[in-house]
């Protein structure tokens, strides 16, 4: 490694926490608002459930920036929905400093067969989201206004 390679490696580790309270903070915002949103089917995300002892037990500072949500329409308004983002990036990716959103039967879970999709849940209409550093408003507005285009 370089040594300017390992001063940025040095100075990611250095702020990790600050990155990680501020991305779980967003993530739980982001849930709350899926939550409420009539055109949410389903959330994934245990994080906002607070009566949960497990969730108490093992992740007290929070459950982390990924979670899922299933639409309720179909396949062409999750495709509208993922189309007029425009602060989160299509990208597979985790843990990016950067919100991302991908539907994962298209991208990241594309080869497990169908059967096992369906078994666990993960359909067409499922989006995962990677929540960032962005101020949580602009990333709930993005997606009220996305949601918003595909109802």
């Amino acid at each position: 490694m370089s040594p300017f390679d390992a001063y940025l490696a040095l100075l990611g580790v250095e702020t990790i926490t600050e990155r990680l309270d501020k991305e779980v903070r967003n993530a739980i915002a982001v849930a709350r608002y899926l939550k409420s949103d009539p055109h949410v089917k389903k959330l994934y995300y245990a994080g906002i459930d607070l009566a949960n002892p497990l969730v108490q037990k093992y992740f007290p500072k929070g459950i982390g920036s990924i979670l899922s949500f299933e639409l309720a329409g179909d396949e062409k308004q999750v495709d509208a929905v993922l189309n007029h983002v425009k602060v989160f990036t299509y990208l597979p990716n985790v843990g990016d400093v950067r919100s991302l959103i991908v539907n994962p039967v298209k991208i990241t879970h594309r080869e497990i067969p169908a059967n096992l999709r369906k078994q666990h849940g993960l359909n067409t209409r499922v989006i995962s989201l990677s929540i960032g550093l962005e101020d949580a408003d602009d990333l709930i507005a993005d997606l009220k206004q996305a949601i918003g285009s595909a109802f």
